[in-house]
């Protein structure tokens, strides 16, 4: 019988050190599962959990290490920093006021990424390890347990982010009492309090609280936003996450999901965020003041302030989306309606209709010249009364004055606000605006040779377009309106009334109808009105020459004219446009900087001293504005004293420092702020091919949606 052989001494240390480095291993995680954190837990399904709803901010970021290289310069920046115009915004006030702001920033971050490798030998890195996954900044800024609630002294603040391993482990590891003496020697106290650290750093006001639960890192300024989270996993019932609040997946998460859908992107790169801008005190001061209805400097701001009101926005939620050659934006801003005014509440409620009956006609008649253009569904007659009401007394008086020596339809007219309760039957709920840079008209008379629409008041104004459209039978009516004008046109101020006709192909062929223009060289930029009623539309412009190509693109095909509809950065935007919008804005950059050149050398030629001419032209208009401010007990300037009317005279010094007082509104004195600012804008234009913004109203809320093309990739 064969006998067995022994196991070699060899083996069986081997067998031995196996079983014991197993022990250890086993022995090592149970400790760190035990004491540390368990490697074997789960990821929050949704960083947003344990966001509380109600927040006052929140910003959420994914893929964030994704978006530099290196950290913290943006992928984008070298090829934004060489783009053309990028100088002139740099160096521009927006450069100014953020540049700095933005280096100190990225000093800030670098220096912080450059402690955390310093600090653990490299062995952590900032984006990789801590923020680059997921994270998320949200807070409070009013103190909510007080009735009526009011400001917090400093801002409640959370941080939330998806940490890697490492990080869990080094969080288990700060509640050992030999990290905390090793923090201690550096200046930080580390303490426990129930389930949270409690860290104070030397210098720092106070301390900043750190829970950690599965893979999300919590850093806060207080308590309360990690209480909150607590509840939220323990499922208290007291409080609802983020991702249950209608402002937030209405106005932000469904916003973008449509964007990404439009755009065919699986995964956008996108900034979410949900602002209430009235917690905020600085807002809510900037809500108080503007856009002021009474400003006396702006009728552009008395314009706006028809249609905005800031202290009625409750939230904005939405989304900043980051694409090759595309900066985008989509969300909606939540309205207080019992903030409307009457016009507001008309303006907002304006019943929808399909974007093909109404927008895409409008879109073909603007010529591809334009530097931009804008349609809006707004009862015209409500919008006619607030642009009335925003002019200075001055000029409506002026207005109110002519149209009492007219007649429409055969009866007097009391004023404005009487003509457009008369003719306001006639207009759709829909306006449109083109714009153009101004090229002077140089047509001159055959015998004389003198120009047919001379220019006084010089301007770089751009040529602007107000397009209405017409109601079935509404024509008439406003041709009433321009026969009422030609008629009485020496009573509102204009010198001539010219036809201008609108060829319609190479063969001499003219459309029925011309453009009427009213001349009056005191018309800043133009010197003329125009106007045509023409099929379904009645188009207004201080441009006949831009009436007539608005025509002649709307018959492009006979033509040869093309509309901004055939470009290239159109097609871009038209799969993003909703079929029920309200508004479309168009920018288009490369018409846009001429514009801003125009500005810049207007600038320039201007002198501080009014031009001869103009104050020549200007007297007559002058002379009857000072006396209706100032002598309106007479009822015309030959039954006033001559010890006023004559050269020196009281009347007469009047007069003049009226004239002053409007050649300095005119002209554009710039200052070298001012200077910078449109160069800042020519730079912004020259960045951009092309830019659209499109909205949706409704009582309670603005949805939105910007789409701006740039070359920078």
């Amino acid at each position: 019988m064969a006998k067995k052989s022994k196991p070699k001494p060899k083996k069986r240390i081997w067998r031995a050190l196996l079983l014991t480095v197993l022990g250890l291993g086993v022995f090592l995680l149970m400790f760190v599962s035990a004491f540390v954190f368990n490697p074997f837990e789960g990821a929050l399904p949704e960083l947003r959990d344990v966001v509380p709803r109600g927040v006052n901010f929140f910003v959420r970021k994914r893929g964030l290490a994704a978006d530099f290289d290196p950290f913290p310069e943006p992928r984008f920046w070298p090829a934004l920093s060489a783009a053309n115009g990028f100088d002139a915004v740099e160096n521009g006030p927006l450069g100014r006021a953020w540049g700095p702001e933005l280096r100190k920033a990225a000093d800030s971050a670098r220096q912080a990424a450059d402690e955390v490798r310093r600090a653990t030998g490299g062995w952590v890195d900032l984006l990789d390890d801590i923020v680059g996954r997921e994270v998320v900044v949200a807070g409070y800024t009013m103190d909510y347990s007080a009735q009526p609630p009011r400001p917090l002294a400093e801002p409640h603040w959370c941080v939330y982010t998806r940490v890697s391993w490492k990080i869990k482990a080094a969080y288990g590891m700060a509640g050992f009492g030999f990290v905390a003496g090793m923090a201690a020697d550096q200046g930080v106290q580390i303490a426990n309090e129930d389930d949270l650290l409690v860290i104070t750093l030397p210098g720092q006001p106070g301390p900043i609280y750190v829970k950690r639960f599965l893979d999300v890192l919590m850093v806060a300024n207080g308590r309360k936003l990690l209480d909150q989270a607590q509840a939220l996993i323990l499922g208290n019932r007291d409080e609802e996450p983020i991702g249950q609040q209608p402002a937030y997946t209405d106005g932000a998460v469904a916003r973008i999901d449509e964007w990404a859908r439009d755009n065919d992107v699986a995964d956008p790169n996108v900034l979410e965020f949900l602002v209430e801008p009235n917690a905020f005190d600085g807002f809510q001061r900037y809500a108080s003041r503007w856009p002021n209805p009474q400003n006396p400097d702006s009728m552009n701001e008395r314009v706006l302030a028809s249609f905005l009101n800031l202290k009625g926005w409750t939230q904005v939620t939405g989304g900043l989306l980051f694409a090759d050659g595309v900066l985008g934006a989509t969300g909606e801003v939540g309205l207080n309606s019992k903030q409307h005014t009457q016009f507001q509440s008309s303006f907002y409620t304006t019943d929808k209709q399909r974007r093909a009956q109404w927008l895409d006609d409008f879109l073909r008649m603007v010529p591809e010249s334009s530097c931009a253009a804008a349609a809006l569904r707004v009862p015209a007659g409500d919008f006619l009364h607030a642009m009335f009401d925003a002019l200075e007394p001055d000029e409506k008086s002026l207005i109110n004055d002519a149209l009492r020596r007219a007649t429409f339809q055969g009866t007097q007219v009391r004023d404005v606000r009487d003509l457009v309760d008369r003719i306001r039957i006639a207009f759709q709920s829909r306006t449109g605006f083109v714009f153009r840079r101004n090229q002077p008209d140089t047509s001159r008379d055959k015998e004389t040779g003198e120009l047919l629409v001379p220019v006084t008041a010089k301007s770089p104004m751009p040529q602007v377009a107000w397009v209405f459209w017409l109601r079935p039978n509404g024509a008439p009516l406003v041709e009433e309106l321009v026969t009422m004008l030609r008629t009485y046109y020496s009573s509102f101020g204009f010198r001539k009334v010219w036809h201008l006709k609108v060829p319609i192909g190479n063969s001499g062929a003219t459309l029925p109808e011309p453009v009427t223009e009213f001349t009056n060289p005191q018309i800043p930029a133009t010197g003329e009105i125009a106007m045509i009623v023409f099929r379904d539309f009645f188009v207004v412009s201080n441009s006949g020459p831009l009436i007539r190509d608005i025509l002649r693109t709307r018959y492009g095909v006979r033509t040869g004219a093309r509309s901004i509809r055939e470009s290239r950065e159109y097609d871009e935007v038209e799969r993003e446009l909703s079929d029920t919008l309200s508004g479309l804005v168009w920018l288009d950059g490369p018409n846009l900087e001429p514009v801003f050149d125009d500005y810049l050398a207007f600038a320039d030629q201007s002198s501080v001293d009014p031009d001869p001419k103009w104050m020549m032209d200007m007297r007559p208009s002058a002379e009857d504005a000072v006396r209706r401010r100032d002598y309106p007990r007479y009822p015309s300037i030959s039954s006033m004293p001559k010890s006023l009317t004559e050269p020196g005279g009281e009347f007469d010094r009047r007069v003049v420092a009226y004239m002053r007082e409007q050649w300095a509104r005119t002209r554009t004195s710039f200052t070298a702020a001012d200077r910078l600012a449109v160069e800042q804008l020519r730079g912004l234009a020259r960045m951009m091919r092309a830019a659209a913004v499109q909205v949706e109203l409704a009582n309670n809320y603005i949805r939105y949606q910007v789409r701006v093309m740039t070359d920078v990739r």
